[in-house]
């Protein structure tokens, strides 16, 4: 471990050599995902955040890293925030404490220009949470559901279809008989063919849906590279259900969906869904992930609906051990002057 040392980078191209190795190690790992994507941290930069990529070297062979995102300047109290990253060999405990101490270190020397108080990181760990996160406290908030649902893609699709609920199974089969058609797309303009039945979803089940800027934003960053995709479900000319699906690495996740309110009795849903899992499994991906899933049927959880008709599908839930923090004493302190300062100031 004599050899490891921390890069920062400025604003990576994914296209040069450093880029495309920093994807490929991201994309490999299965305790990281999409959000440690350079492409998604453009997609943040266009929202106005500031980024920070720390590159993990073990003798100049690139080997783990972090992409830190800082809210825009609002006060000065804030958070480096981490999802799906840092990325290390989780797996090598005595490799990975050396690497989260070097990043760390790196991260709190920058803090200051991101007007950071701490790191919030939120790996892709089945829980319990290792013993090297000591030091970390659990965050209130996390940016990724800590439980969800994988479907084993690598299976026939019949296989897949035999292991699902029978009335999934139906309703797949139910809707194709009656005309419903799905097509997918990568325009970015899709998005406002896309954002009004993804609204009109959250008004009707009471979930927050954000603004059409935000999923513009998106697909313009991840569209064009490859990373995301729309979906429309259809029925004589009529869109009855859509769906933004992400895929990356060997993962696919269904981030954003909504059913319009006519044409329920057709199905769509049920056709969107599978026609997502072939799509993902001709990508080469070998999970999909369901991203976010009530796996004890609680009727009063915030995924209690989503879930009752996710799990028609198959699928093994899965439990992460979600975000956790890491103060920065030096800035934490800072910050302590700065407030007295103000206070007692003539």
């Amino acid at each position: 471990m004599i050899g490891l040392s921390v890069t920062r980078y400025e604003a990576l191209d994914p296209a040069s050599a450093e880029g495309q190795a920093w994807e490929r190690l991201v994309a490999s790992s299965e305790t990281s995902g999409f959000m440690q994507s350079l492409h998604w941290a453009a997609f943040k930069a266009r929202r106005g955040f500031r980024v920070l990529h720390l590159g993990l070297h073990d003798e100049g062979r690139l080997m783990g890293g972090l992409l830190g995102y800082a809210a825009p300047r609002r006060h000065a109290a804030g958070v480096l925030v981490a999802p799906d990253g840092p990325v290390l060999t989780w797996q090598d405990a005595a490799l990975a404490r050396e690497g989260l101490r070097l990043l760390l270190e790196a991260a709190e020397r920058c803090a200051p220009a991101y007007e950071a108080q701490a790191l919030q990181i939120e790996p892709r760990l089945a829980v319990p949470r290792p013993p090297l996160l000591r030091n970390f406290r659990r965050a209130p908030l996390d940016l990724l559901p800590t439980e969800t649902l994988y479907l084993d893609l690598t299976r026939d699709p019949e296989d897949l279809l035999a292991a699902m609920h029978p009335k999934a199974r139906y309703n797949i089969r139910l809707a194709r008989r009656r005309g419903v058609v799905v097509g997918e797309t990568a325009d970015p303009a899709a998005v406002h063919r896309f954002y009004p039945l993804v609204a009109a979803a959250g008004q009707r089940d009471d979930f927050f849906v954000e603004p059409r800027g935000f999923f513009a934003a998106l697909a313009d960053a991840l569209c064009p590279a490859g990373l995301a995709r729309f979906l429309f479900a259809e029925h004589e000319g009529a869109t009855l259900a859509a769906m933004l699906l992400l895929t990356y690495g060997t993962r696919a996740t269904y981030l954003y969906g909504g059913v319009a309110n006519h044409g329920r009795y057709l199905m769509a849903g049920y056709a969107l869904q599978w026609a997502a899992m072939l799509a993902a499994r001709q990508t080469g991906c070998r999970v999909y992930d369901f991203y976010g899933y009530e796996p004890t049927g609680t009727p009063d959880h915030l995924y209690a609906n989503f879930s009752r008709f996710k799990r028609q599908f198959g699928g093994t839930p899965q439990q992460i051990i979600g975000a956790h923090t890491y103060s920065f004493v030096n800035s934490l302190a800072d910050a302590v002057i700065r407030a007295a300062h103000e206070v007692y100031r003539p």
